[in-house]
Formats: C-alpha cells, structure tokens, sequence
C-alpha cells in the first residue's frame, strides 16, 4: 500500500511518500528521525545541540552524535572544495542578513566586516576519539541551513532500505529524492511568487537539490536583497543567478555545492560540478535557464516555445 506524511520541519514541509509501505510504523520512523535532526540542528532554539556548540565557542569541546559530527566533517570538506563559498560557520553572517532582510534595514559596513572576520570553516575542531566539536573563537556560529536536509535525505534513504522499502519519493522541500521508481519533478518558476513550477524534471533513483535567492527578500533603497550571502564579500551573492538546482547520488554533496553554485555562477561552478560527477538548472535574473548535458532530456519548461541553452 501507498503512504503518505507531511508535516513541518527545518523550517519547510517534508513529505514522505512510500509506495510499497507494509504499515505505518516505517512512515513513523521516518518522521521521528527527521524531527531528531531538526531538534538538534535548528539555530533557533536555545537549547538545540547547535546553539550549545555555537555558545561553547572559543571554549570547550562539544560531544554530539554521530549525525552532527559527521554534518560537520562533510561540512568542513565541502567548504574547502568550494574555496570558502559554502562556510558552514557563515552563521553570523546569516544572522546579520536575516535580521537585516526583516527589518528591511542594510546592516552597516562595520557589522558587516565583523561578521566576516568570524567566518572561517577551518575553524572547526572535530575530535574524532570523543566525537566532540569545537569552534576555535568567541563569537563564531555554525548554520547548518546549506546542508541538513541534503544530509537528512541521505540519511532517510539508508533508513527505509533498512527496512526493506524499495519504492519512495521523498521531498524535503527544495530537496527531492526517488527511490527505485522514475517520477517527474516540478522545478518551481523563482519569478512567480506562487511557487509554480516553470518545467519539469525527470528523476531516477537521484537526488535533486534547489536553492535559491526567491524566498528571503527585501527591496531597500530602490535594489532587491536576499538572504544568501557571499562569504567572501560579506553581502548578499551577486552571481545573476535566481535559482539552481542540482541533481546527482548524495543529498548532502548537492545540497552544499549547491549554495556554493549560487555564489559562484555557472561560469565557475560548472567545472566543479562536473569533477564531482553533478548535473545542473540555471535560471539568471534575466529569465535565461542553463542546463548541463545530462538533463538536456530530461528537463522540459512548461512555457510554449521557451528554449534551453547548455551551460
């Protein structure tokens, strides 16, 4: 029989649907490691394993699960990978934009520069023998928004083979994976703020990860900012890029590069992702959508005579 959950969770909807399920405990399972993940991560509750570490920093060692210290290790590799533009301690960057965003007031340069001098992904300390994190200075903060539902999606895959589920379709929403069946999945339009679809995807047994620059905005004095910020500049990314998705095998890889392709832009993205074996959607500020040569048939625009230009 088919199942299907919903319910909230790292700041969206999950849905879970298992289409050979036996009975509703491994739907229930599913939800319950989901909610763990999102307890201990969330940078929004005082008490979550995330705001420890972050409020230990500069002091003690943090002892964390498995599931955090192994966020953090891939978090700190993929960091290197893009050269900085994905920082999993950009938290206080992301903090000073967020805040900025919703009170539609651009943050000065001085707390701009001061966030930015505490960004620094070799900042972190991770001691494999005591599972213990730590962050090296007063101040520094991990967000682990750029990773965890790519590393849950992986995560939520090895749980339901365990239990012997062969056929699913999991959305973490904007993190999408299929296992053992081939669905087509909406790619949504970022220019509509009904959150429509602009095409569809065809996936198989892969992981699709969007990010993107839509969602979290503010017009200030005239120009457009959103919350994703370039940690190498201190502001908000300025690749012409309104959206990517990337499509590949591991959730937490595409959930990384894909904020890193963001900030990035096609032009410098491209080559990574195809060392690291990724296909790829562009859509720039002008409407313009790029694909890479693997989705070239399997992506299709719902609008009449739109065409794609390869990346």
């Amino acid at each position: 029989m088919t199942l299907e959950k919903s319910f909230p969770a790292m700041g969206t909807v999950h849905t879970i649907t298992i289409f050979d399920a036996e009975g509703p405990e491994t739907a229930n399972d599913a939800r319950e490691y989901l909610m763990t993940l999102n307890k201990a991560w969330t940078c929004f509750r005082p008490d979550s394993l995330v705001s420890r570490i972050n409020g230990a920093a500069g002091q003690a060692l943090v002892v964390v699960d498995r599931d955090t210290f192994e966020v953090l290790r891939l978090s700190r590799m993929y960091s290197e990978l893009t050269g900085g533009a994905f920082d999993v301690t950009a938290g206080p960057l992301a903090g000073l934009w967020r805040e900025a965003i919703r009170k539609r007031r651009l943050p000065d340069d001085e707390a701009v520069w001061n966030a930015m001098e505490l960004v620094d992904w070799r900042d972190i300390e991770l001691d494999k023998g005591t599972s213990s994190v730590r962050l090296r200075r007063p101040g520094q903060r991990i967000d682990l928004g750029g990773i965890a539902k790519g590393y849950a999606a992986d995560g939520l895959k090895e749980r339901l083979k365990a239990r012997g589920v062969r056929r699913a379709l999991l959305d973490l929403g904007g993190t999408v994976a299929t296992m053992g069946c081939r669905l087509p999945i909406g790619v949504r339009d970022p220019f509509r703020p009904d959150g429509a679809p602009m095409g569809a995807l065809m996936l198989e047994d892969r992981v699709a990860v969007t990010s993107g620059v839509y969602e979290r905005c503010a017009w200030v004095d005239g120009h457009r900012y959103h919350h994703i910020a370039d940690p190498r500049t201190g502001c908000p990314a300025k690749s012409g890029l309104m959206s990517v998705t990337l499509v590949g095998e591991q959730g937490a890889a595409l959930d990384a590069l894909a904020t890193a392709a963001l900030i990035l832009g096609p032009e410098q993205s491209v080559p990574l992702l195809n060392a690291q074996c990724m296909d790829a959607i562009f859509v720039t500020d002008r409407g313009q959508v790029l694909v890479t040569r693997g989705l070239k048939n399997e992506f299709r625009l719902n609008t009449t005579g739109a065409r794609l230009s390869v990346a």
